[in-house]
């Protein structure tokens, strides 16, 4: 319920999984909310659009599990809507959905001279260039525990319609050039978003096992969380939630007991405190 006490419309409700695989929590949710559209009462058809493009976000580091979370979405909706593939606008142009199911990718082998100056004619910044191959030179291995610098997220508005109407312009190598950007503005802006909800299995990773960049990463970056990759996710889940957003994850219980992990479970009861807690033990 808003502020002003209406209540809140569903087409803003904001849900990601930032491990998603192949997309389990993501049907899960699509269900979820699509009996909430059903009681605001929302027409069947027009539902699964709605989902879709406004309301499940999902991110992963596999190629082929992120290609398997959309189809199954993809699935999903096709049940509802027969027409899904076969929407079109007014002109007869066929409008597909548009997923928010990302496989992160990186910016190994770009050349920010070389982008930037092909992109110069069209005020796409050097400096904007080089903070989004920076931040995704290690796409692969650290995932959604990405943080976008402030600086960048002032650019990320407006630089998806700057690249568009690059690749209009007929410039071969200023499109070549958005067209390498292009994947990593839509990944950044979704690493800059805040969620109402924000449900994961995340992956687990001793320290022990972390590669040298990983652990540098970790160590700088999630300090109160570096016994685990999973710890690391917890926390960053607590920041991909909105204020009065929610988190839901799944994890092993070791963060509630060892002695590493004590200061994990200080940043969780400060900054997101427990709700509704399952303990199953191992073996379930």
């Amino acid at each position: 319920v808003r502020e002003d006490g209406d209540t809140l419309n569903p087409e803003s409700i904001t849900v990601l999984d930032p491990a998603c695989g192949s997309g389990h929590i993501l049907v899960v949710a699509y269900d979820v909310l699509k009996a909430i559209y059903l009681e605001r009462g929302y027409r069947v058809r027009d539902i699964p659009r709605l989902i879709l493009e406004k309301n499940l976000y999902g991110l992963d580091i596999d190629d082929r599990a992120a290609q398997m979370a959309g189809f199954a979405l993809l699935m999903k909706a096709r049940a509802d809507d027969r027409r899904l593939f076969t929407a079109a606008d007014d002109a007869g142009n066929l409008q597909p959905p548009k997923l928010n199911v990302l496989s992160l990718q990186e910016s190994k082998g770009l050349n920010v001279d070389e982008l930037a100056t092909h992109l110069a004619p069209f005020k796409v910044q050097r400096a904007t260039i080089a903070a989004l191959v920076d931040t995704f030179e290690h796409a692969k291995t650290f995932g959604s525990l990405i943080q976008i610098p402030y600086a960048l997220k002032m650019h990320l508005a407006v630089l998806p319609e700057v690249l568009a109407l690059v690749k209009q312009s007929g410039d071969m190598y200023a499109t070549a050039a958005a067209d390498d950007l292009l994947p990593l503005v839509q990944q950044a802006r979704v690493l800059a978003m805040q969620f109402d909800a924000v449900v994961a299995n995340p992956p687990y990773m001793g320290s022990k096992f972390y590669c040298p960049a990983l652990k540098k990463f970790v160590n700088s970056t999630y300090i109160d969380a570096k016994a685990d990759l999973y710890g690391a996710f917890t926390i960053r889940n607590i920041q991909f939630a909105k204020p009065l957003g929610s988190v839901a994850m799944i994890t092993i219980p070791s963060w509630m007991f060892l002695s590493s992990f004590e200061a994990l479970r200080n940043t969780i009861f400060r900054d997101a405190p427990i709700s509704s807690l399952v303990h199953n033990g191992r073996g379930v």
